[in-house]
């Protein structure tokens, strides 16, 4: 609980570490410490999974700067508008909270990563004569068409069969979904005899048993990183 005295912002939380109440400041110290633990942990235990976050950042990096060099006309194509506001800052999103020890919203935001770049493309393709990139994706709502069912079309347009399909159902019964998070959660207990990490406080230090998770999030990068690759050798 946080509270205000004097303009100068205040407050109390309880860690999981310390069993004791601290102070905002000391709380930030021990965030610090938390992800420096679990950075080490990533590389000596998942430095695979760890490597594929860090690139998936400089794919962002690599498509923006592509996209400053050969464009002008910013506000025209959707995959800009992916590239700078949903691609860039998610990927670094990601990046942050695996350090932090938070697996489910890496997956949650991966979710939400594929899901634009499929509409973004989508939205370019079929709306080409629109002039501005909200326009194009209104066009594509306006539809209604299901995202499973954009996800299955533009597989078929890519020539990649239910790659996007596949992936996207993949995250959101794991974990978008009430039961996805549950199922996860009593699985990882009748396997470790523990409540995972990521079920109890934010940042967390990582523990062997959540290696599994950990390459599984590495897996699913890949075949984002893959499908992303389709897409801009032809869209950007």
């Amino acid at each position: 609980m946080a509270q205000v005295n004097g303009g100068e912002r205040r407050g109390i939380i309880m860690t999981e570490e310390t069993k004791s109440v601290v102070s905002v400041p000391d709380y930030l110290a021990f965030i610090t410490k938390v992800m420096r633990e679990n950075e080490e942990f990533l590389h000596e235990n998942a430095k695979e999974a760890y490597n594929e976050v860090v690139e998936l950042v400089n794919d962002a990096i690599d498509l923006a700067k592509q996209g400053v060099k050969e464009k002008s006309n910013y506000a025209k194509f959707s995959m800009d508008f992916f590239i700078y506001h949903i691609l860039m800052p998610y990927s670094y999103a990601i990046y942050v909270d695996l350090l932090a020890g938070n697996l489910p919203v890496c997956f949650m935001q991966l979710r939400l990563m594929l899901e634009s770049l499929a509409k973004c493309c989508l939205a370019d393709s079929r709306y080409a004569d629109q002039p501005f990139f909200q326009q194009r994706i209104e066009l594509l709502e306006k539809k209604r068409l299901s995202t499973s069912k954009l996800m299955e079309d533009l597989g078929k347009e890519l020539r990649v069969g239910n790659d996007f399909k596949s992936l996207w159902h993949q995250l959101s019964q794991d974990w978008v979904h009430t039961r996805g998070i549950a199922d996860g959660v009593v699985n990882y207990v009748v396997q470790n005899s523990d409540v995972p990490p990521w079920a109890l406080l934010i940042p967390m230090s990582y523990r062997a048993s959540d290696l599994g998770t950990i390459n599984k999030l590495q897996e699913q990068i890949v075949k984002f990183r893959d499908l992303l690759a389709v897409i801009t050798a032809t869209a950007v």
